[in-house]
């Protein structure tokens, strides 16, 4: 659909596009990524024709875009730029109009029924219908990109470019655009090649990317692409995480701004306080942990500063975090049946690493944990750490013949499990088992759930 060969172009006869090779085949959302002063704007001026080349060529289905005249161009290809300039009054309609022009016929050019039909359509599915008598010059930037939008889906192309569509767009319009083009792209067929800033949105919306780098691709594929961090830290100079997205098979991208590593370190002892009462127990830190778990509010791997157990039935919870004017948006919340003024706190230093162990229930109640660790893990860590806490609390209710005596049957466990890390101090990529911090950790865990049952065994006596 696009071909590009051996293409070599800039300004003023001065190389700027390095001699590139790439192929676009019909049908395909293909994201053309890079830093400002990459090459992105000049390659997208060689391929619309905008820009003569030096040496290449550039071909549009089967055929060298410099053998096409305008009209033949203006069938096959419509081109949405950055750059909104309209010298007459026209109005927003009129302005959507003119991408009929390369489809009429005749000496006067007049807008036939399906031209108006088609028009009609742009403009509802551009959300811009409301303003079609409206002077281009009189809306926002916003909205001109949306109509530039009309007028190039008006054209009917079979390739559409685009040069930043979503600049000068919020949120709620940016994934509009992209979801129309995305089911134009689906349902039609059309051909799509974007340039775009936000790696993010590329990842979310392109089938395939291009990385751009001082005029040469250093590389062209998927979007998996956007897991190489290394590689996306030299092209942007930007320390970047790569994460898959909640709900979709992609990558996002976190950017990591230097201020961040240059927080003072805290005293863990003096990092947190803590409430306590018949009804409710509130550990608070004065910066959010890094946390996993699987409790009611708050599970997941999160950033937290509050971390609260409540006693009563599960579905209050909301309602008893909103009585204590506890943040759920910041918190972790366990609802349980047990006691909480039988709760038993733990607290252990290893190799220098402060640990705190907060654990409720017993009698026969799930067996609710917050282990607290002034350490900085990986996720991984977060991981093996989580996985060592509960390893260590089988294998005390193992040790002391606790194994669902009382309990609910398996698989139907309402026990809760939080990990959260102060992530200061040097990172630790392994917090299993078999490492001194996931020795500490089972031994904490063991401990306080030991010391728990103990209490309830001299009740009993």
């Amino acid at each position: 659909m696009i071909e590009v060969q051996k293409l070599v172009g800039g300004y003023d006869r001065s190389p700027i596009i390095k001699g590139l090779d790439l192929k676009i085949e019909k049908g395909e959302f293909f994201a053309l990524l890079g830093p400002n002063g990459s090459g992105k704007t000049t390659l997208f001026k060689l391929i619309t024709g905008q820009l003569p080349t030096i040496s290449g060529k550039v071909s549009i289905c089967g055929k060298e875009i410099s053998s096409l005249s305008k009209l033949d161009k203006a069938k096959r290809m419509a081109v949405l730029t950055q750059e909104v300039q309209v010298s007459f009054d026209y109005t927003v309609e009129e302005i959507i109009s003119l991408g009929r022009y390369p489809h009429q016929r005749g000496i006067f050019k007049q807008l036939s029924k399906e031209d108006r039909k088609v028009i009609e359509e742009v403009m509802e599915i551009t959300q811009i219908s409301d303003f079609r008598k409206t002077q281009f010059r009189l809306i926002s930037g916003g909205e001109k990109q949306r109509v530039l939008l009309a007028k190039a889906l008006a054209q009917e192309p079979e390739i559409l470019l685009l040069d930043e569509p979503t600049n000068h767009l919020d949120i709620k319009h940016t994934f509009q655009m992209l979801n129309l083009l995305k089911e134009r792209q689906q349902t039609t067929g059309l051909t799509i090649f974007s340039i775009l800033h936000d790696l993010n949105v590329a990842s979310l919306y392109a089938d395939r990317i291009a990385l751009l780098h001082n005029g040469s691709f250093l590389e062209v594929g998927d979007v998996d692409l956007l897991r190489k961090e290394e590689q996306l830290k030299k092209v942007y100079e930007v320390k970047v995480k790569s994460q898959s997205h909640p709900t979709v098979p992609k990558p996002q991208l976190l950017m990591t701004p230097n201020h961040s590593t240059s927080i003072q370190s805290f005293n863990f002892e003096d990092s947190y306080k803590m409430k306590q009462s018949e009804e409710y127990i509130h550990v608070e830190f004065n910066q959010p942990l890094r946390t996993i778990s699987n409790t009611c509010i708050g599970a997941g791997i999160q950033w937290l500063k509050h971390f609260c157990h409540f006693h009563g039935p599960r579905h209050d919870l909301q309602q008893m975090m909103e009585k204590y004017s506890i943040p759920h948006e910041q918190a972790a919340g366990i609802m349980t049946a047990a006691k909480l003024e039988d709760m038993v706190i733990v607290t252990k230093e290893i190799e220098h690493i402060q640990m705190m162990a907060i654990v409720t229930g017993g009698g026969g109640e799930s067996i609710d944990i917050m282990l607290f660790i002034d350490a900085h893990f990986t996720d991984g860590a977060l991981v093996n750490g989580y996985m060592a806490a509960t390893e260590a609390k089988v294998k005390a209710l193992q040790g002391l013949h606790m194994i669902d005596s009382q309990k609910a049957p398996a698989g139907t466990s309402t026990d809760t499990l939080l990990l959260a890390v102060t992530q200061q101090g040097e990172k630790l990529s392994s917090a299993g088992s078999g490492t001194v911090v996931g020795i500490g950790i089972g031994q904490i865990v063991y401990g306080a759930i030991k010391e728990m049952f103990s209490k309830d065994l001299e009740k009993i006596h």
